[in-house]
């Protein structure tokens, strides 16, 4: 289950890059993606819980040293949360973050 939420997500990743990045500065400046419904809905030094409504989902965000953390797939209107401390990191701030619905 986890290589097909990873793959998923990697496809996910690349096909829509411009729509993602667009997706992810209205998250993290308006706190609301449209896309997912989603918002930040908790954070520390290095995890970030993104809670979303309107399908399953996986939430990611940024780290410091640059790689992006992946939380776990999430049923609608629960939270998924992306940790740095898995990569030596931790969250880039402001967080930025994002989700991508998992099919």
């Amino acid at each position: 289950m986890r290589r097909v939420i990873a793959t998923a997500f990697a496809i996910a990743m690349l096909a829509g890059t411009a729509a993602t990045t667009a997706t992810t500065a209205a998250a993290g400046e308006s706190g609301k993606s449209s896309l997912h419904d989603c918002r930040l809905d908790w954070n520390d030094a290095n995890t970030a819980g993104i809670k979303c409504w309107g399908g399953t989902f996986v939430g990611w965000a940024v780290c410091k040293n640059g790689s992006r953390a992946q939380g776990q797939a999430a049923y609608p209107g629960t939270t998924s949360y992306a940790c740095c401390s898995s990569y030596g990191s931790s969250l880039v701030k402001p967080v930025r973050w994002g989700a991508v619905q998992v099919r």
